[in-house]
């Protein structure tokens, strides 16, 4: 019987290399399309003045034109600053140069007033030179002039009110209380007699101390029989017989 043949591989040599692997082809890149949204945004920081939105860039040249003001004023302030008086009393009071209040007025200054010195407090607070200051004290001064214009308005028309007569009646009732109160409570009083009712009002307290429109009574309450001038006696005087009829009453009648 014929044996089958059995042919085995032949034995690879230890010396041998494995064939190197095929190298792949890079894939093909896919191409980039710019999208809307891929454009720069504004920085946080940057105020939108300084942002060009439509080319997604920083405005340059405004943004350095801002920063060189921003330093022009700060080297100002600097300036102003290391110019102030050490203390708030190191600043002098007086009026900006060229101040015109119009219609010949002029403003006197009183460095008593309170209002000075908490202007150089503030003034020295704020780092301001001495021409700042004076702004200040000129704000102030124009300020009182037109109150004063403005008072001045209402005493005017006050006084149309009262008639004819309006400065001897004033007259003759700041004299009556200077000379029955005292120079003080003249000062005290000095206010309302710029006023129709508070001149009025100090006329009644004349005519009463008098003996007019009231009974004058004595220490034991009884009448003292003096009869003062009615109102109407009293209104057509002049401001000397006022003044007697007052010093009568206060006499006694005598």
């Amino acid at each position: 019987m014929t044996q089958p043949s059995i042919e085995t591989p032949a034995p690879t040599s230890p010396s041998s290399e494995p064939a190197a692997p095929q190298a792949l082809a890079p894939a093909a890149a896919a191409p980039v399309v710019a999208s809307p949204d891929d454009k720069p945004t504004r920085p946080d920081w940057l105020p939108e003045q300084f942002w060009d939105g439509e080319g997604g860039a920083i405005k340059g040249a405004d943004l350095k034109t801002h920063l060189d003001e921003l330093a022009a004023f700060k080297a100002g302030e600097d300036s102003k600053r290391a110019a102030a008086p050490e203390k708030p009393e190191g600043y002098e009071l007086k009026l900006p140069d060229g101040l015109d209040f119009g219609d010949g007025v002029t403003f006197e200054l009183d460095d008593k007033d309170p209002m000075f010195a908490f202007g150089r407090a503030v003034a020295h607070d704020l780092g301001l030179d001495q021409s700042g200051f004076e702004k200040l004290v000129g704000s102030y001064a124009k300020m009182q002039v037109e109150q004063a214009k403005a008072d001045q308005a209402v005493f005017k028309q006050q006084f149309e009110q009262l008639g004819p007569k309006a400065a001897d009646r004033q007259k003759a009732v700041e004299t009556w209380v200077n000379a029955k109160l005292g120079p003080d409570a003249a000062v005290l009083f000095g206010g309302i007699t710029k006023f129709k009712a508070g001149i009025e009002t100090l006329e009644r307290v004349m005519r009463l101390a008098s003996g007019g429109g009231a009974p004058n009574f004595t220490q034991t309450g009884r009448d003292g029989g003096h009869a003062g001038p009615t109102e109407e006696e009293y209104a057509a005087m002049s401001p000397a017989e006022k003044l007697v009829a007052a010093r009568k009453a206060a006499s006694g009648g005598r």
